[in-house]
This record gives C-alpha cells, structure tokens and sequence, in this order.
C-alpha cells in the first residue's frame, strides 16, 4: 500500500472499525511514519471530542408536560402520591437526555466514518480492476500485432527454449525483412528486485548484440519490440539473460532462453 493509503485508513484506525489484516498493516506502517502517528493523534482527540462536546438538549414544554403527567399518574396508580421536586427531576431527566444525545453523536461519526472507509475500499477495488482491464487491453492488442506481422509476406518465426536456469520457459520471435521483431515469452520466473530480462542476438564471430530488456507479469509472460541490427536478420542464435535494470553491453548471467542454433 501507499503512503496515502494508510493516511486514509487512519479515521476508521482511531474508532476501532478497520479489519484485522488492514489493522495490523497500518500499525506497521505507524511504527516507521512520523506523519501518520501525528495524523493518527488529531483523529484520536477528535473522536474523544465530539463523543463529549454534544450539548444537553432541551425538550419542549409539551415533552415536558407529558413527562410531569406519567409521573403523577404512576403515583396515583401506587396510592401512594410522592411529591418531586421538580428542579431534582428535571436535572436527571435532561442529564440523561443529554448523555443520548453525546452518545448519537458519537454514533453518526462513527458510522459517516465507516461509509468513507467502504467507499475507499470500494474505490482501490475498481482501481486494480481498472488496471487488470487495461493490461488485458494491452496484450490483446500485442497478439494482434505479432498476427498481422505473421501475416505479411517474408517474416520468419523463431522459437527460443528455456535452458538448465528456466527449463518450463518458452518464447516466439518474430522479424520481417527490415528487422522489425516482436518476442512473445512464457515461463519466465519472476525477475528479483533490480533485474530485467534482455534480448542478444549472437552471430558467428561476432560478441553478442544488446538487444532491448523487458519484463514479465507473474506468468511469466512477456511481449517486446525490437529493432534486429543489421547482421543479426541471419543470427544463428537469439538469446534471453537476466540483467541489471537498464541492461547490459555483454551477457553477465546465463541464459533463460536460448533459439535453436
């Protein structure tokens, strides 16, 4: 989660409303941020305040009456009538009544705060699928591409296997006659913190040619455009190693993927 979304967990932290997975995630992040401990104690106080702030309310004269009435009529009832002071009877009456109306209070916050919290959990909820959609969106239209390139007259196929390093891996390449190639890959383990995938083309006699780098979803699928040099539109061998981030001039790790040579 991001810094912002912890800032807005925080008001459903301080009434006790959030679950226990987000709870213990936003305690952690409290523990190592400043601002959300400060931000934290202003929620805190104005819970406690607005519990406490509501004032005594004060019933209209036929509540009043109402109220004067049952109390005669109970005493009547008894057979035994009991005179109250009515200032000792009004004092417990509007205390209590004042004492509801702190504790309503407190409730209506609690519960407009546990709308926002929803609200914002439901909004996180359709940014990640806004997101999944678009990602979808992009690889369809990557198939499409490497169709349509398939399709014209002269561009050649090749497959590239996984090695010893990433044996269930596998990946297409495809180039037509001016270079322009697209790589499909799959299986590709997830690359650590860092590190990025890159593309070599290897001729005979030759280093390696630095390719593009990529990176890969949680399948372990890929899809890259690249520009093949010159002499590598014969290469014998296409490669695939895992890199710094950036990439690299020579292969430094070994290969994932390896074309047949």
């Amino acid at each position: 989660m991001s810094h912002e979304d912890f800032k807005v967990m925080i008001p459903a932290h301080a009434l006790s409303a959030l679950d226990w997975t987000d709870d213990r995630a936003l305690t952690d992040h409290l523990a190592e941020c400043a601002e959300c401990q400060q931000e934290l104690i202003g929620w805190e106080q104005t819970a406690a305040a607005v519990a406490l702030s509501a004032s005594p309310a004060e019933p209209s004269p036929l509540v009043r009456q109402r109220i004067l009435s049952q109390i005669r009529s109970d005493g009547e009832s008894l057979g035994t009538p009991k005179i109250v002071p009515f200032k000792l009877a009004q004092k417990n009456i509007w205390s209590s009544l004042g004492s509801l109306g702190a504790i309503a209070a407190a409730v209506v916050f609690a519960l407009l705060l546990g709308y926002l919290f929803l609200l914002w959990r439901e909004n996180r909820a359709m940014r990640n699928e806004v997101q999944t959609l678009l990602l979808e969106k992009q690889r369809i239209q990557k198939d499409l591409e490497m169709v349509t390139m398939l399709k014209k007259p002269g561009t050649k196929l090749m497959e590239l296997s996984g090695t010893a390093v990433a044996p269930g891996a596998f990946a297409k390449l495809a180039f037509d006659q001016s270079g322009h190639a697209m790589v499909m890959t799959n299986g590709l383990p997830a690359a650590p913190a860092g590190k990025e995938y890159q593309l070599w083309y290897i001729v005979a006699g030759k280093p390696p040619m630095r390719g593009k780098t990529f990176s890969t979803d949680r399948q372990g699928t890929g899809m890259i455009e690249d520009q093949l040099p010159a002499e590598a539109l014969k290469a014998s061998v296409v490669a695939v190693t895992l890199e710094p981030q950036g990439g690299s001039d020579t292969p430094t790790m070994p290969m994932y993927l390896s074309s047949r040579s």
